[in-house]
């Protein structure tokens, strides 16, 4: 899964909260909701001797409520699961396709309200969220279950965790590496058995893959560092550190490799003119989802992009030649990549059905979900035996790449109840950092003081 960049409609909490009661296969169902259980009262008969009561009917079953951010075969895909967890258990799932442009905001309105669904599906909110009380924590179902992560990559597994509470379970890894267009890539003169692996060797083949026209105007890009990429993915690769969990404290201002990689993306700006490479840009548009993809159409040699990206090949771009290498670094640091939870199945706060909830995220992480949605989106399961199952190794290649990533080289974001704004602020560091407004330095001491204050005061009122 990736994160969507669909602009979310705008509507008010009260109109959505009316708005709760959504049409599902023609029936009409209100969100975690459930009937109350009616009892039955004898009357008294005109005998001396009254009846004893009639005994209340049974309590019914709460559904186990879905919020899904899935959409397309995705979506078909969890009806799918979900259809086969209720007959093999006899539970009542009802899946709900809120799609992944609103569902953050929907989710956050339905909990505030008070009626949220029994499980969701979000992505690294539940760092922010859980932490902040929106989230219900699972370690307790998980360990009543003896459900311990085992067999998972240690960074995928710790990525469900925060704060000592474990938030969710997941099926899939987005997972990032260098995707390199192959033919452009050979008509400049490197061998596709080649690829770059340290960031100096990248740098000499970004200028030589890098075209003009005669006004100087940019029609190719050999390479650019924040195109589909971030700074914590080159960060790490620069071998530095965005967080010390020891001292819970923020550290993107104060290590020299993290200054570093940015000073590298502003080395891109100047070279190329940040003027040049924002008009070139501009025209790419949102055309990730589409087969007018810079990288798919020639604009873009390298870029970093995730997993899924091999799944979008065959239906957007499918005479494309490629190939996927592991991200190049700085001297002397091991290949690094960003493990995010594709999906992490969440509890909210006031769910109807929490062990239903749990139930369902439980069958979402088991070995048969986790092949099924790896090989529909083309994401790398987390749990290593998954991965490694010919159903799965086979559908996809370079799949054996990914995997031996996740086993050594991923990273999980620091899982901190500020990262949201963490990630704000580095993105907006960035932007002022590669047009000229600021440097470096004084850019990330900005951000590491900003997300330091909003931490410590968190702290401050949780201890």
């Amino acid at each position: 899964m990736t994160n969507s960049q669909t602009p979310q409609r705008k509507f008010t909490r009260r109109s959505f909260l009316k708005g709760m009661t959504v049409t599902l296969g023609g029936a009409a169902l209100t969100a975690c909701v459930a009937p109350a259980p009616t009892t039955t009262t004898a009357t008294q008969p005109t005998t001396a001797a009254a009846a004893p009561a009639a005994s209340p009917a049974p309590k019914q079953k709460l559904p186990i409520i879905y919020w899904s951010m899935f959409g397309l075969e995705e979506a078909a895909q969890a009806q799918t699961q979900v259809d086969r967890f209720n007959k093999e258990t006899g539970e009542n799932a009802l899946f709900m396709s809120i799609g992944w442009g609103n569902i953050a905001q929907k989710v956050q309105i339905a909990i505030e309200g008070g009626n949220p669904p029994d499980i969701v599906s979000l992505w690294s909110q539940a760092y922010t969220w859980g932490p902040r009380g929106l989230l219900l924590p699972l370690e307790d179902y998980a360990k009543a279950d003896g459900w311990t992560g085992q067999g998972w990559s240690k960074p995928a597994y710790d990525a469900l965790w925060s704060n000592g509470h474990l938030w969710g379970t997941g099926h899939t890894l987005n997972m990032f590496a260098m995707h390199v267009n192959q033919s452009l890539y050979e008509k400049g003169g490197y061998a596709a058995n080649k690829p770059p692996t340290e960031i100096a060797e990248l740098d000499q083949m970004a200028e030589k893959l890098t075209v003009s026209d005669k006004d100087g105007n940019l029609t190719q890009l050999g390479f650019l560092p924040w195109q589909n990429s971030n700074l914590w993915h080159w960060g790490w690769a620069f071998g530095g550190n965005f967080y010390d969990e020891p001292s819970d404290k923020v550290t993107c201002g104060t290590d020299e490799r993290v200054v570093e990689a940015l000073k590298w993306f502003q080395s891109y700006a100047k070279k190329y003119n940040i003027d040049k490479i924002d008009r070139f840009r501009s025209g790419f548009g949102r055309a990730t989802m589409s087969g007018d993809d810079p990288w798919y159409v020639g604009k873009v040699v390298m870029q970093m992009d995730g997993s899924w990206k091999r799944s979008w090949v065959p239906r957007y771009a499918p005479n494309l030649k490629y190939f996927v290498s592991k991200s190049p670094t700085k001297s002397g640091i091991d290949p690094v990549s960003l493990i995010e939870i594709g999906a992490m199945f969440n509890v909210p706060k006031g769910a109807k059905n929490p062990a239903g909830g749990w139930k369902l995220a439980k069958e979402f992480a088991s070995k048969r979900c986790q092949i099924e949605f790896g090989k529909l989106v083309g994401d790398i399961p987390p749990l290593i035996e998954a991965a490694r199952d010919p159903d799965f190794l086979n559908a996809y290649p370079y799949n054996e790449l990914f995997i031996q990533m996740a086993e050594k080289g991923g990273r999980a974001w620091p899982r901190i109840p500020s990262l949201s704004l963490y990630q704000t602020e580095l993105g907006r560091a960035v932007d002022e950092v590669v047009h000229g407004k600021t440097e470096p330095a004084a850019a990330l001491q900005e951000v590491q003081a900003k997300v330091q204050k909003d931490l410590d005061e968190f702290r401050k009122q949780t201890s």
